[in-house]
């Protein structure tokens, strides 16, 4: 299994991918949800410029969205790693969202792209400590998290905020 950057993947199996997702769906959010394909070409341009931190939107960080592809080939989900955490992803966000698509959900797909995603984190950007949110309804991402031995610092009424150290990831 790997992740790849969207616009290194076949386009029309990235676009399709993108539209298994709602826009909102537990906290995973997709903007290119609805989107053509003329529209969705434009995002991913985009999404590069964001990776590189070209362009980024006033209180934005650079962040790379990346597919997740198994070891047949299949696009099963999609992750986003921010690069670094600014005031507002230190109390929300956090460094890492992730989605599977739903019919490869309960395969074991994101607790192996998590792990991708945390080491990612932590040989490209220096992450040593993950921070991520997990809506209360959706006790599956918590427990991937806590595969890697997440720690709930905070939770709110909706959601967990937990802590992954990224040195302990092999």
């Amino acid at each position: 299994m790997r992740l790849m950057e969207p616009w290194l993947g076949d386009p029309e199996r990235v676009y399709a991918l993108f539209g298994r997702f709602p826009a909102d769906e537990n906290g995973f959010e997709n903007p290119a949800a609805g989107m053509s394909k003329a529209a969705f070409a434009d995002y991913v341009r985009g999404l590069k410029n964001e990776a590189a931190g070209i362009g980024l939107k006033p209180g934005w960080v650079s962040a790379t969205k990346y597919i997740l592809m198994n070891d047949r080939g299949d696009y099963v989900g999609i992750f986003n790693l921010r690069h670094r955490l600014n005031d507002a992803l230190q109390e929300g966000a956090g460094h890492i969202g992730y989605g599977i698509a739903p019919e490869w959900r309960g395969r074991g797909y994101a607790t192996e792209g998590l792990r991708l995603a945390l080491i990612k984190a932590r040989d490209e950007f220096g992450i040593t400590e993950a921070y991520l949110s997990v809506h209360k309804s959706n006790p599956a991402s918590l427990a991937v998290q806590r595969h890697f031995g997440a720690r709930i610092d905070h939770e709110p009424d909706a959601e967990y905020f937990t802590r992954i150290d990224t040195t302990a990831i092999a």
